[in-house]
Parts: C-alpha cells; structure tokens; sequence
C-alpha cells in the first residue's frame, strides 16, 4: 500500500506518530552536509530527511566503532539498546546491510549484538533528491532510491511525498497513523517515478565526468589488474590512516582487543579496524601483506571480487564517502577508471581473451 499525506495534514505529523515511546536518530544540516544525530523526538524545526546521504554511515548505529564485550569473568556488559528509530537512510547505506547482514547473521554463527541492534532499530528511508559530487551509485548496480531492506519509504516529489511500508513492522507504524494519511492517486505515483529516473539521470551524468558507466565490469577490471603498477601508484599517497574503511558504508572489519576495564578488571572489547593498517591480519606466521600497496589492492579485492563471488554483488554502493575522507586524495572513482582503461574490459560479460 502506497500513502499519501491527508489534507490538512503534514509530513511532521506523520514522522511524530513514529517517534513515539523511542530513541530518534534524524538528520541536520550544517554547512550542506548531513549529519546523524541523537534526539527524544522528531523536531520540524531541526530534522531534516535530506538530499543525500549523511556523513556517517548507518554502520555506526548496528556495528558500533567500538562495543564492550565484558569482563572476563563477568557476564556480557552494555545494556542492550532499546527501540530506535532512524530517518532519512538512503539507499547507499541500506544497501550496505546487505553486506553486514551476510558477515554478522548468515554464517553458523550470529553476532549477537549486532542481531540485536539490527532487530530494534527501524528504517525509514528516503529517495535521494540531490548528490553530492563523489556519488556514483549507478556504477556499481545502485540508484538514488531504495527498492527494499526499509520498513518505510518516503519518496518526496513536486505533487507532495509517497509513503510505502516494506516490512510487516512499516505497515502497522503506517497504520497507527492513518489519520494522517490516505491512498496516494496515480498522479502522484507517476511524479515520483519521473522525479526517480530524472535523479538517476542526474547521477549516471555525474559519474560519466569521471569515465564510469553504469554495467562496466569491475569485477574482471581488478582482477586483471592484480599485478598492474597502480597499486603502487595510488598506494604512493596513502598515509595508512584507515578513514576509507572507517567511513565506509559496507566495510566490516573488526578485531577483538583485551585490556582492563573501568573497574580494573581483565576486559575484552571488539573494534573497528582497517585493512590499510601495518599487520592488518597479521599473524605468528608473518605479515600476509608488508606493502602497502598489497593492502590497498587487498580492499578493492574484497570489494569488487571476493564479495562478487560469495554474494553476487559489489561491496562498494558509491556514496563515496571515501574519497572525502581520504588524507592522500585518492579517489576511488580514478581507481576503478584506472582498471578499466588497463583491462580493457567495460561491461558486464566482455573479455580480451
């Protein structure tokens, strides 16, 4: 069922409905960027759903940067987190849980905080109605607008917004304020589908500037790149601080470190890492990877390879979030364009041989 807000209705009174009785996490603009914030309540005055994707990566609120696991012989520590809702996801960052999803839930064994964290919190998303200038999403198979994976979806447009539900827990938020609501009419449907394809347009445009299309295939560009020099090119400017994989919207990287806790006792906690760090998996064997070029190339291996062949898709949904955060100005777009003028391959199924 796809709404419409009633008349004499607002957005606002629809989103108040849905904070109710829990935590809030909405956007605010500063400086024309986004950023995530905490809150009691949804604000009109503060809170934004915005234009694009935040600086933050949703990643953060189910897989914290840092989570304590307990004492040694302690039980489990940190409260489980209580019935979150966060607003204004797009599509990048929803897509991205598809890839913590297969690494923390699909596997034998589940982590369980992350299960947890995953299980209260509540999405509600929005179409994209502006980028930024490192976005790329239909590169790699995306678009500016969500297709699954919300519990709700709100698609602004020139006639008023859509609202949709995409799980059973969406419908009956939806339905609690119906009030507020009614069916949306064809008219409005059409408008946001036009204002969808026009925003992809846009995008597809944006990313042509740096010599990317939409079905070029990456996979086989860095596969046969493995030994090109271009690793050793870009890694020149890499000074190994980790910010592309911290700010990464699917990057997932973890280890387990043990110290003492507040109360001094031996303690043990998980954190994010990163894979352009010295030692990065390292172990009493040695260093798999000395050189950095080796870990740079490792990450768009995972990315654009390993991640192909378990899960049928990239781990990349071009936010670009690392090319901004990047110290050495390495932009993630040069790379793959690189790989592709070397391989020769540009879509999906081609080949040199």
């Amino acid at each position: 069922m796809k709404w419409a807000i009633a008349d004499k209705c607002s957005l606002d009174d629809v989103l108040s409905v849905l904070t109710e009785n829990r935590m809030v996490y909405a956007l605010v603009q500063e400086d024309e960027r986004y950023r995530l914030v905490q809150a009691d309540a949804w604000d009109p005055d503060r809170h934004t759903l915005g234009a694009f994707r935040p600086v933050e990566p949703l990643k953060s609120l189910l897989f914290r940067p840092r989570e304590y696991l307990g004492a040694w012989t302690g039980p489990l520590a940190d409260d489980p987190p209580g019935e979150r809702i966060v607003f204004g996801v797009k599509n990048c960052d929803l897509s991205a849980l598809e890839i913590h999803d297969q690494v923390f839930l699909n596997q034998d064994l589940q982590d369980p905080l992350y299960a947890e964290a995953r299980e209260k919190t509540i999405l509600v998303s929005c179409d994209c109605t502006g980028f930024l200038d490192v976005c790329f999403c239909p590169v790699i198979g995306e678009q500016p607008y969500p297709t699954k994976g919300f519990d709700i979806n709100i698609s602004p447009t020139p006639k008023g917004y859509v609202l949709e539900s995409g799980t059973d827990r969406g419908a009956d938020l939806l339905r609690s304020a119906k009030r507020y609501l009614e069916p949306a009419d064809e008219d409005l449907l059409e408008a946001r589908e036009s204002q969808r394809a026009t925003m992809y347009g846009k995008l597809v445009d944006n990313a042509a500037a740096s010599g990317l299309t939409p079905r070029m295939d990456l996979r086989q560009a860095v596969e046969k790149t493995f030994d090109s020099n271009l690793w050793e090119d870009f890694a020149a400017d890499c000074v190994e601080c980790g910010a592309c994989n911290f700010i990464c919207c699917t990057c997932h990287c973890f280890l387990l470190a043990d110290g003492v806790d507040a109360q001094s006792n031996p303690a043990r906690c998980k954190q994010w890492d990163s894979c352009l760090f010295p030692k990065f998996a390292c172990t009493a064997g040695g260093d798999p990877r000395p050189r950095r070029a080796q870990r740079l190339r490792n990450r768009f291996d995972k990315k654009f390879i390993f991640f192909p062949q378990v899960l049928g898709r990239y781990a990349c949904d071009g936010c670009g979030r690392c090319t901004e955060a990047c110290i050495g100005k390495i932009d993630i777009r040069n790379v793959l364009k690189r790989a592709v003028d070397e391989s020769g391959v540009l879509h999906a199924g081609s080949s040199n041989d």
